[in-house]
């Protein structure tokens, strides 16, 4: 089999073409392999790799020649953001202070992978503890991963702290990358390489063995190449599970709000003319489209108590030598490739003094309002207009390097703060190159759903192309 044509195949045609000895996973998993080890040292991508994922493969292969009943990614190689437990290699959140810290055991959401028999490839590279350091830090880097960068252009950011599995994805490193999300690190940087990323409902995938940030926000979720991956990987990572009908049709009588975000003082007429195409193209396939607003809550305030709270007991349950709680990585600040003087460590010290400033039973009223608050106006928008949806721009074109402003859409926030399941599909290009996504926001627990409409959409736009790896945006 022509192993170019590998990174375009879906989950379904690789367990195809093993399961009829067209592949094998150990070729797969070593094709995957040689292409990290070509394009990551441009690409920053990859932290880790897994020392055993070919003999694994090797294994796969025996199992499956003998007649052994498999699991349903068995063969499939997978990479994992550095923020997840993988028993056997360090979980370093991009930190020098954690580059010996060794779980004891893996994350439930590997534990799942790996009862499904998928291959974990190795580790993705991480904004600095999910973005969490300070807002001077450069978007997308890490003291252990370096400065990870855009496959479409190379001198662009991919935004948010799971930059490194869109990365990964978008070149083609491996047919599924695990990403996870406070607010916006799965959408945004999946949006700005031009692939699929999927944040499911609060709750629905494990957290146990991630590094966390907010017990109210934090899950994880796949970004792949195509909704149809993004589905399978969730039926193995989601407790519980449901079939999910993939269909190229939408349902009749489909309602879809459609919201323009929340811009940072001016608009984009790239972002603007995507959004008016996805919203055409949902009425080409028969749905009715109402336009929608929703406003952005403000967790600035709750945040830092509960990453506090959070890291601190993550921190506790590691092995090997690492800082054991916020105090001690506090204290790690002068090692010269954190680059404490010029980004500093402005949110970890707020954190560390968060509880001086509040009671827990003061937070946890704060959270309890800001959620309920959040939830009843997504829901009450949804009753109102009868909406299976609500439809957004997921960012807006990917900027350079060093530049540290934030992107100017906001449309993730209202789905992280409120835990509903949202999912970014590629749509359209801003000069040519960059990719912008659309968002499909939907109800809580409704992620089958949710993932069905996206795939119809998908399927009826098919936006998306090959990154180029261009230098930079041609003149």
């Amino acid at each position: 089999m022509e192993a170019a044509f590998f990174e375009e195949m879906t989950i379904r045609d690789l367990l195809r073409a093993m399961a009829t000895g067209l592949l094998t996973a150990e070729e797969l998993t070593a094709h995957c392999l040689k292409r990290i080890e070509r394009l990551n040292p441009v690409l920053h991508a990859v932290i880790t790799v897994n020392p055993n994922a070919l003999a694994e493969a090797r294994q796969i292969d025996r199992l499956r020649a003998s007649g052994i009943p498999l699991g349903p990614l068995a063969g499939i190689p997978y990479l994992a953001k550095d923020l997840i437990d993988t028993k056997g290699t360090p979980t370093t959140a991009g930190s020098e202070a954690m580059r010996h810290a060794m779980p004891h055991r893996d994350a439930e959401v590997v534990v799942r992978l790996r009862r499904s028999n998928a291959i974990l490839l190795g580790k993705t590279n991480t904004s600095e503890w999910a973005n969490y350091r300070s807002s001077t830090a450069l978007i997308g880097w890490s003291p252990i991963g370096g400065q990870t960068r855009n496959p479409c252009v190379l001198d662009r950011i991919t935004n948010g702290s799971s930059c490194g599995s869109a990365a990964a994805e978008a070149a083609g490193f491996s047919p599924v990358s695990l990403g996870t999300e406070t607010c916006g690190s799965i959408i945004a940087p999946a949006a700005m390489t031009g692939v699929v990323g999927f944040k499911p409902s609060l709750g629905r995938v494990s957290g146990t063995g991630i590094v966390p940030v907010s017990p109210y926000q934090d899950t994880a979720g796949p970004i792949t190449r195509n909704v149809a991956d993004a589905a399978a990987v969730f039926q193995v990572i989601a407790t519980p599970r449901f079939a999910i009908r993939l269909e190229t049709d939408l349902p009749p009588g489909t309602r879809i709000g459609v919201w323009r975000g929340i811009r940072g003082g001016r608009s984009h007429p790239d972002v603007d003319r995507v959004l008016a195409e996805a919203t055409a193209k949902l009425h080409e396939m028969g749905a009715t489209t109402v336009e929608v607003d929703l406003p952005e809550p403000d967790t600035s305030g709750v945040l830092p108590y509960e990453f506090k709270v959070s890291l601190n007991a993550y921190l506790n349950s590691l092995g090997g030598e690492h800082p054991h709680d916020l105090d001690e990585l506090i204290a790690f600040r002068g090692h010269p490739a954190e680059r404490t003087s010029e980004f500093g460590i402005a949110r970890l010290e707020e954190a560390q003094d968060s509880d001086i400033a509040r009671s827990p039973r003061q937070y946890q009223e704060e959270r309890t309002r800001i959620s309920r608050e959040t939830r009843g106006t997504i829901d009450r928008l949804f009753r109102g207009h009868r909406l299976h949806a609500v439809m957004a721009p997921s960012n807006d074109p990917a900027t350079g390097l060093s530049e540290r402003r934030k992107t100017w859409v906001y449309s993730y926030t209202p789905a992280a703060v409120a835990g509903y399941p949202s999912i970014t599909v590629p749509a359209g290009y801003a000069d040519t190159y960059l990719p912008l996504g659309v968002s499909f926001i939907g109800h809580r627990n409704r992620d089958e759903e949710l993932l069905s409409l996206a795939y119809s959409f998908e399927q009826a736009t098919r936006a998306r192309k090959r990154p180029l790896f261009l230098p930079t945006l041609p003149a």
